[in-house]
């Protein structure tokens, strides 16, 4: 069992695993990072119960666990989770925050500590650009 916080998606489709696809193509294979899908044919409780079965996979350790969307499916059964106390969660999960926390996690960061750093890296990674200032320029102008 390794030293470091299993990190869990949960997401609406395949989004959970296609970050964890996109993840592993940069950074090689990964220990302890899990996707969990929620199905238009799921259940809240059927999303429950494949959300333990995933805790239960990870050595039922405390866990960092990113959902796709505050308010949706996913973060409401992950927060009737959370008083238990051995999970922290971020909602708005993006491929920036999950790459910066594969590279962190073997620091001993606690999953409430790597909840802080998603939020920020998550952030970060979220930038507008534009080749041409500019045009960029013209272009807000217009949408008012």
């Amino acid at each position: 069992m390794s030293g470091h916080c299993p990190i869990v998606i949960v997401a609406h489709g395949d989004l959970g695993e296609a970050l964890v696809r996109a993840a592993e193509m940069i950074m090689g294979p990964q220990a302890d990072l899990f996707a969990v899908s929620l199905w238009p044919e799921d259940s809240p409780a059927a999303l429950e119960e494949k959300l333990l079965a995933t805790l239960q996979q990870a050595g039922q350790r405390p866990a960092l666990v990113l959902v796709d969307l505050l308010g949706g499916t996913p973060f409401n059964v992950v927060a009737r989770r959370l008083p238990e106390g051995h999970i922290a969660c971020v909602t708005g999960v993006n491929l920036p925050m999950l790459l910066d926390l594969l590279a962190v996690r073997d620091e001993g960061l606690s999953p409430a500590e790597l909840a802080a750093r998603a939020v920020q890296s998550g952030r970060d990674g979220i930038a507008k650009y534009t080749k041409n200032a500019k045009c960029a320029k013209e272009r807000e102008k217009g949408e008012k």
